[in-house]
Formats: C-alpha cells, sequence, structure tokens
C-alpha cells in the first residue's frame, strides 16, 4: 500500500525491527543465502500455520478478518477491492462480501488444503468485483476495460504480443498484491508440480523462479512502486499472532530483491551489509548442461564467476564419476581476477554414450566451498554436422563418428529444376465466418456477411490486406471470387503486392475467379485487395497458390566418393554465391545416410574482414554471414541509429542471419565483458 516512495536501509531497519514485531533469529536461516537457496529457507521457515476454518463464524475466515482488516477510522472491514465501507457482523460473514483468494485457488486445482485457508493471501472482498475478477492472472490492464469500480479493473492485456483476461488492483495496493503472490510461491513451494490454470502465462511447474519473467518484473516494480505501509505491516502482525507465520516479503521488503530481483548476487543479511567473502555468482549447484552430444565431438560452455571479500585466490576442480570428459581452461583464480569477473571455458569430449555427470568444485578464499553441476548427454546417433570455413568456393563438411565404421562416403550436390511445378496452397479463405482476425481492413468494409466481404461505401474507399506469405521460393497464382455490388456497374478490384499494384479487375453482376501470377517476393509478402468509393463490391473467395518447382539433386563432379575414416573432409571447386548440400554415409555397418546440411558460398570478392579483430563477414544469399565468431558470444545487429534489430546467442564459430533490406549496419559482439561494433554493408 503506497504511503511514501523510497527509504534508506537506515529506515528500513529501524520500521521493520521495532514496528514489524519479527521474533529474535525468525529469519536466522535466510542469513548468507540467495535467489533459490534463500527462497527453499524461507519455504522452510513458514511453510507450517496453525490455520483458521474457512467461512463464518468463530474460529473461521471472518474471525480472523475482525482483527486483520479493520479500518481504523470507523471499524469497518477494509476491502482492497472496492471502495465500498461495509462494518463487521461479528465473526459472521458480511453481507455482499466474499472471502477471497488473491492466489486464486484453482492455480494449485482448488483443493482446500492449508493454502486455500491461509490469511496471508485471503481478503475480504465486494462481491460483485470479486466475480468481475475471476481467476484472471494480474497485470497491468490496456485494452478492452470490462470492469472498473475504481479500485481494480478487469480487461485485457497484452503478455508476449498476445491478449490475456486480466485483473489490475489500484496504485494504492499493488505492493500487497505482488508480497502476497511472493508469500505464496514460497510458503506453498512443495506444490510447484501443482501449478495450473493460468500457469501458461504466470507460473512454470518449478520451484525457482515460479514466475515467468513478466511477472517477475511485474510484482518487482509495483513492490518497489508501492512499498510497504503500516497497514501491511499491523495485518502481518495479527496473522502471525493466529497462524504462527509470517511473510518475510513484508517484514524485510528488499528480501524479494535477493530472492528475485536486483540484490540476486548479494546474501541476504539482516541489515543490508556484508563483509565475509562470499560468491556472486555462480551458486551452489547450478547446472551446466550441454545437453545433447555426439560420440567423439568436443563442446564448450562458458562459467562466469565473481566473488566478494576474498582473502586468497581460488582453486578449482572436477570430479564425480564422469570427471575425466571434462575440463577447464583454469584450475586456479587470483583473488583479483575473481573480484574483476571473469568467464571460464568447460569443455565436454563425448568419449562415452549415455549420460555424463561431473561436478566443478569451487573452494579457496575464504568462501563456503560450492559445486556446479556438469550434465551432458552422448548419443550414438549418426549425424552430418553444420559446415564450416566457408569461402567463395569452398567450405568444410563435418559429421559425427559412426561405431564401428571403417570410413565414410561424402556426396555433395545440388538441387536443381526438373520442369515440373508442384503446386502448393498457401492460402484459401471463403470467409463463412467473416474476415479473420489475422487479415487487415482500411476504409470502409462489411465483414458480418458470412461467406462475403464488401468492400467500399459510397464516400469511402475499402481494403483488405491477406496475412503475411512467403513468396520468396517461387511464383504464385492469385485468384479472388468476386462480383460488383447492386447497381454499381464496372467495380473494379485492384490487386497489389508490397503496396505495388499488380492488375485491377472489372467486376460483374454474378461471380467470376479473377487469376493473375504474382512474382517471386520476400517472406512476408503483403496482398492487398481494394476498391474505390462509390463503386462498392463484394468478395466471396481468396487462394494464394505457390507454382513450386520441383527439384531434383544433383551431385558435383567427383561426388560422392569414399574419403576415409575422417570426420571432416574440405569440398572445394564450387561455383560463388550458391547453395549446396551434402549427406555422409558410413561404410562398414549398418548405419543409414545423414541428414542433408545445406551451405551457401559466399559472393565473389564479398569476404570482409572487421578492423582490429579476427572475425570476417561474407554477403549470403538475402542476409550477412558472420565468421570465425567465439561460442558462448553475443551478436546484436543494429541499425545506424543504434536501434537494436536482432539478437543472437552464438554457440558455433559461424552463423547466416537475414538482414531486412540492402544498406549499412552495425554489428556488435560481446564476450568476456569486452564489446566490439563494427560497421556491416549488404
Amino acid at each position: 500500500m503506497k504511503k511514501f516512495l523510497s527509504f534508506t536501509t537506515f529506515i528500513w531497519i529501524l520500521c521493520f525491527s521495532v514496528f514489524a514485531q519479527i521474533p529474535d533469529g525468525y529469519y536466522n536461516t535466510a542469513i548468507g543465502k540467495k535467489k533459490a537457496e534463500l527462497k527453499n529457507a524461507l519455504h522452510l521457515k513458514i511453510k507450517v500455520a496453525t490455520v483458521l476454518g474457512y467461512g463464518g463464524g468463530s474460529g473461521k475466515t471472518w474471525s480472523g478478518f475482525a482483527k486483520t482488516d479493520v479500518r481504523p477510522e470507523d471499524g469497518s472491514v477494509w476491502d482492497m477491492y472496492s471502495n465500498k465501507h461495509r462494518l463487521f457482523n461479528g465473526v459472521l460473514s458480511v453481507d455482499s462480501m466474499n472471502i477471497e483468494h488473491s492466489f486464486p485457488k484453482s492455480w494449485w486445482g482448488g483443493t482446500e488444503t492449508q493454502a486455500y485457508k491461509d490469511l496471508h493471501h485471503l481478503n475480504p472482498s465486494d462481491g460483485s468485483a470479486n466475480l468481475r475478477k475471476s481467476s484472471y492472472p494480474m497485470a497491468v490492464i490496456n485494452d478492452l476495460v470490462t470492469f472498473d469500480n475504481g479500485v481494480i479493473k478487469v480487461g485485457k492485456s497484452t503478455i508476449r504480443g498476445a491478449l490475456i483476461a486480466a485483473w489490475e488492483p489500484n496504485n494504492e495496493y499493488k505492493g500487497d498484491f505482488a508480497r502476497a503472490y511472493m508469500y505464496m510461491v514460497t510458503a506453498y513451494e512443495d506444490y510447484a508440480s501443482l501449478w495450473q490454470g493460468d500457469s501458461e502465462t504466470q507460473l512454470d511447474n518449478n520451484t525457482y523462479p515460479v514466475f515467468e519473467k513478466w511477472t517477475t518484473d511485474l510484482l518487482l516494480n509495483w513492490s518497489r512502486q508501492d512499498p510497504v505501509s503500516q497497514k501491511e505491516i499491523n495485518r502481518n502482525n495479527e496473522v502471525y499472532k493466529i497462524q504462527g507465520n509470517r511473510n518475510p516479503y513484508i517484514d524485510y521488503p528488499q528480501m524479494s530483491e535477493y530472492v528475485w530481483g536486483n540484490r540476486i548476487t548479494e546474501p541476504f543479511s539482516l541489515n543490508g551489509i556484508i563483509t565475509y567473502p562470499y560468491l556472486s555468482y555462480p551458486d551452489n549447484h547450478d547446472s551446466i548442461a550441454f545437453g545433447k552430444v555426439y560420440y567423439q565431438q568436443t563442446y564448450n560452455k562458458t562459467l562466469s564467476l565473481k566473488a566478494v571479500n576474498l582473502t586468497g585466490n581460488l582453486t578449482l576442480s572436477i570430479s564425480g564419476l564422469d570427471a575425466a570428459n571434462f575440463s577447464l581452461n583454469k584450475m586456479s583464480i587470483t583473488k583479483t581476477e575473481a573480484e574483476t569477473g571473469l568467464e571460464l571455458n568447460v569443455q565436454f569430449k563425448s568419449q562415452t554414450i549415455g549420460n555424463q555427470n561431473a561436478q566443478i568444485n569451487i573452494s579457496g578464499g575464504g568462501i563456503t566451498p560450492i559445486a556446479v553441476d556438469l550434465k551432458a548427454n552422448c548419443t550414438p546417433e549418426f549425424v552430418a554436422l553444420p559446415a564450416t570455413n566457408i569461402t567463395q568456393n569452398s567450405f568444410t563438411a563435418n559429421w559425427t563418428a559412426s561405431t564401428n565404421a571403417t570410413g565414410y562416403a561424402l556426396n555433395v550436390f545440388a538441387l536443381q529444376p526438373n520442369g515440373q511445378i508442384n503446386p502448393t496452397l498457401l492460402l484459401e479463405e471463403d470467409f463463412t465466418v467473416a474476415l479473420p482476425n489475422t487479415w487487415l481492413k482500411e476504409g470502409w468494409t462489411d465483414n458480418t456477411l458470412a461467406g462475403n466481404i464488401k468492400l467500399a461505401s459510397g464516400s469511402n474507399y475499402g481494403k483488405i490486406t491477406l496475412p503475411p506469405l512467403d513468396l520468396s521460393g517461387s511464383t504464385s497464382i492469385l485468384t479472388v471470387r468476386a462480383k460488383q455490388y447492386s447497381t454499381d456497374n464496372g467495380a473494379k478490384l485492384t490487386a497489389t503486392l508490397n503496396g505495388q499494384t499488380l492488375t485491377t479487375w472489372t467486376t460483374g453482376v454474378a461471380n467470376q475467379d479473377f487469376s493473375i501470377t504474382v512474382p517471386k517476393s520476400t517472406t512476408t509478402s503483403s496482398i492487398a485487395l481494394s476498391a474505390i468509393a462509390g463503386k462498392r463490391l463484394y468478395i466471396d473467395y481468396v487462394k494464394v497458390v505457390a507454382q513450386m518447382p520441383i527439384l531434383t539433386a544433383v551431385s558435383v563432379q567427383n561426388f560422392p566418393k569414399s574419403i576415409g575414416n575422417i570426420f571432416n573432409y574440405v569440398v572445394d571447386g564450387l561455383e560463388s554465391d550458391s547453395t549446396y548440400y551434402y549427406q555422409v554415409t558410413p561404410e562398414g555397418n549398418n548405419d543409414l545416410i545423414s541428414n542433408p546440411i545445406k551451405v551457401h558460398t559466399a559472393l565473389v570478392s564479398s569476404m570482409h574482414i572487421l578492423q582490429k579483430s579476427t572475425l570476417t563477414y561474407s554477403i549470403t544469399e538475402g542476409g550477412v554471414s558472420i565468421h570465425n565468431l567465439t561460442p558462448e558470444s553475443k551478436l546484436i545487429l543494429m541499425d545506424l541509429m543504434g536501434r537494436e534489430l536482432q539478437t543472437l546467442n552464438i554457440n558455433s564459430s559461424e552463423i547466416i542471419f537475414k538482414l531486412p533490406q540492402k544498406g549499412l549496419y552495425l554489428l556488435q559482439i560481446q564476450k568476456h565483458g569486452i564489446c566490439e561494433t563494427f560497421k556491416i554493408k549488404l
């Protein structure tokens, strides 16, 4: 509940040690922990509560509300869902009010467990407001408001690009509800497997971080903007008297920052000051997962490390059943290096089939020793790997080992049209349920007539735009069935592609099928259909069919061929700016031919060296190929104004990505805390 905007550490300690009535030593088990370990320590402290029976009467919820939710100025029920003031009826329920689960009970299945009766998230609520908010998640309402009583709003919120039903509390109570949510996922951490209902957008089925990132950001922001009020402190104290457990996010408002927020690299302390040695990261039992890897291949991952207040150097070791398959580039780290922060290279060599497990042990410098878990799953599956060292006329083909193979046969080929066409349906719409929501409309359109779309009026044009289509592979055929409206003789229908006119058809009194060949275009092509004011018409049907050529594999000269028992091979003598494929067949065993790998060679004289770097780039089909990248780096593509267009995490030495159009771009590479920015031209 908002009463002030900020407070210093001194005020925090003073207010919440004097007025919050926290028992001595209550949070001692949380000291020195952060993130998931801190949340778990809090869970173990607050998970047991002596809850009241649910409902009205002595020893039940409303008897608790009579102590926890009283407005001091008039003794009425403190309702955070409406502005209505209703008087208590002893310990009985109050007319037109509900017991509201601020953290919806349906999210754990609704069973009447301890969580169902926990006063820390139960609130007296106006019945009509409670009904309208339903079990929706909390969010910022930015569209289609369906209910607003001045205290809560119900409507739609844009989450990850989609509209979801949600509700939003008043600014005065946003922090209260945020801290209640944090309490619930902490006290009932063991409910992780039960989270359901709106879990797709609010919760995940884990113990940490539990919340989806957008929810974490929302709750932290609300908790910061609406600091803990005396109302919350008083309520927390009264609930503690009844249940015997407390909400730690009220007692120590900064607690949420140590669990999810801007202090997750610091161990929690009662006064916010740490003088002993510790690791900011990694945390104990963090995990480095190599995932699915292939036999006899080498993989690299990065481990970030930073320490504070060390008394000496750090020592690292690798232990565990499969320790021999993992290695580190540094086994000793100086105090200066660790406190500055650095990234270690963790390497895995897949020498054994199956799950591989080990751990990195970090000790010394006065820290409590920690272990980082290492995991990999080595599969015997035989596959071709992406090509490397791509130039104008060559590349290196790569593949995994095939058990007991005596050698390998490599085939390099191109796909060429054989003169036949494979019609491929891209879109078909007959408007039986009016205009689909994936289409756009402008001017005057009438989509209330099932089976037809009416374009234009007597004084306004009309236009509909199809969903974006991938027309980059071939020409396409656009077919439109249309007719004029009533007596609007000669009504003309115009078809455009990416804003350029394709054709204009003249409609008649009866439906006619009009067709035109659409030229090869982009992966997000825009086709629109329009009519002018005063010449109205109906569109009955639209279809787009790609005229995809049937391609046949034609091997490059001297391929396929046996190349011996090796795992890579340089293919040269190729055409520049051309697309090739390769597949590998093991010899001497029963493994099948590998998956095909696509390679596009660079343009002649298009290899560019990025100044002060080993990186090169070459122009490819509709984009750019970056070479000599360091795995585990981040690549950011920006326009010349510095606006971010794409961000990619790099896990290989090369990457090809599409550019929106020709021109100058900025390419930024981030690695080991070093940032380099270059200009590239397409």
